[in-house]
């Protein structure tokens, strides 16, 4: 035991005093928390208007536009136009000559026939399709509010017809609006941050075994431990970093949510519920111990650290699913597949995380995914335990599924590279 809290404290010591896990481990929540300061700081120098927002900074003049009503449309301005905005002209050569003054930058005329034909000309000295088409807004405006009596509560009725309320059969589940940017980016920000984590921790797993090997450590290493002892100490010390970084990134990110909701208008409704937290540092836990062990096996299995990075990707591979159908597990996160996910252990972290983001997920399917990975992390960690061999540790092999999957059903590396052949 004292061997194993040796381990232990040695990996944890090691890895949270480097200077490059430092940096990540401080600028990861400190960048956003910049950035939201800055939005918030730059949005907050302006005085309350008369609506209650912030006042913009003076913008500069705009030249107005002119009309020519020969319809007898418009009869007034509505209150969102100024007048300099829009000036009314008797005829066109009088708006003309404006334009070519460069008192206006543009005019309209409103046909006779208008009531019949809807024609309006758009007359300016610099005309393009382009311009033309960001303009016309305006005046179609102007002349929707007087046809309709230049009464504003119609207008925005007419502009506006159908305000739809959407409800839930569970008044306890708060509405999101899944137009939203927040409702998509959220979710799959909670699910590349799990991604990160549980495979920079795992990495650092099979990093530190290969690396050994490679430079002989291990030699030493097992003249005064066992190799049980050196996994056990290795995957708790590596555990414990791993756990660290969850809890201060899932942490900070929870709270910059909460204290920056109002900066950047994210509504309560697209909030990630604290409950994210507590399921988190068990899902996480799990994750990391299902994928450190997988990883810790790959590393008693090659010679060398660029071995072992090459067999990074074969091993993550169900790690990618989750991330491959995220759109799938935002829009509908009790579908079939995200629930069949939720349950399968090796994609059960990140499914998890990304549905809580979203919805409510149901209690018993968090328990019987826990209860799922506990039972293949136990298995895991026993078949690996036997690769954990000082015979296997010592002998490097080319990495090779076949050969992995052989040596850790308990065969001896010589003889699964015997069959392999």
């Amino acid at each position: 035991m004292k061997k194993t809290l040796l381990v232990l404290k040695t990996e944890f010591i090691n890895t949270i005093t480097r200077r490059s896990f430092l940096l990540t481990l401080i600028l990861v929540p400190l960048l956003p928390a910049l950035i939201l300061g800055g939005v918030a700081l730059l949005g907050g120098n302006g005085e309350p208007d008369e609506g209650g927002g912030i006042s913009e900074p003076a913008s500069p003049e705009i030249i107005g536009e002119g009309y020519v009503d020969l319809a007898g449309i418009i009869a007034t301005l509505p209150p969102w136009v100024e007048e300099q905005r829009l000036i009314a002209y008797p005829t066109e050569d009088a708006a003309r000559q404006d334009a070519l003054a460069g008192e206006i930058s543009a005019y309209y005329v409103i046909q006779e026939d208008f009531l019949q034909t809807g024609a309006v000309r758009y007359v300016r000295e610099d005309f393009s399709p382009l311009s033309a088409m960001d303009s016309t807004g305006l005046i179609q405006g102007v002349v929707e509010f007087n046809l309709l009596g230049a009464d504003l509560p119609r207008y925005e009725q007419y502009v506006n017809p159908i305000k739809v309320n959407q409800m839930s059969l569970n008044p306890a589940e708060a509405q999101r609006d899944d137009d939203s940017l927040a409702a998509f980016y959220l979710p799959y920000g909670v699910t590349m941050l799990f991604y990160v984590l549980i495979l920079t921790s795992a990495s650092m797993m099979l990093n530190s075994v290969a690396k050994e090997k490679e430079n002989r450590v291990m030699e030493i290493l097992m003249s005064s431990i066992k190799p049980n002892q050196l996994l056990a100490g290795k995957i708790l010390g590596l555990g414990l970093v791993g756990l660290l970084q969850m809890v201060l990134w899932l942490g900070s990110g929870l709270l910059l949510l909460r204290l920056g909701g109002t900066t950047l208008n994210i509504p309560d409704a697209l909030q990630l519920p604290p409950e994210l937290f507590f399921w988190g540092i068990p899902f996480f836990v799990l994750g990391y111990l299902l994928y450190a062990t997988i990883m810790a096996g790959a590393g008693a299995l090659v010679p060398n650290v660029k071995e072992a990075t090459q067999s990074t990707f074969i091993i993550i591979l169900p790690m990618l699913v989750p991330l491959l159908m995220v759109g799938v597990i935002i829009n509908q996160p009790d579908a079939l597949m995200p629930v069949i996910l939720s349950l399968i252990p090796f994609t059960a972290p990140n499914t998890i995380m990304t549905r809580m983001a979203v919805t409510s997920v149901p209690l018993w399917q968090l328990l019987v995914s826990l209860a799922l990975m506990v039972i293949t992390v136990y298995f895991m960690i026993r078949a690996v335990a036997r690769m954990f061999r000082a015979q296997v540790l010592l002998t490097g092999k080319k990495f090779n599924l076949g050969l992995y999957l052989r040596v850790l059903a308990g065969k001896h590396p010589e003889s699964a590279e015997l069959s392999d052949s």
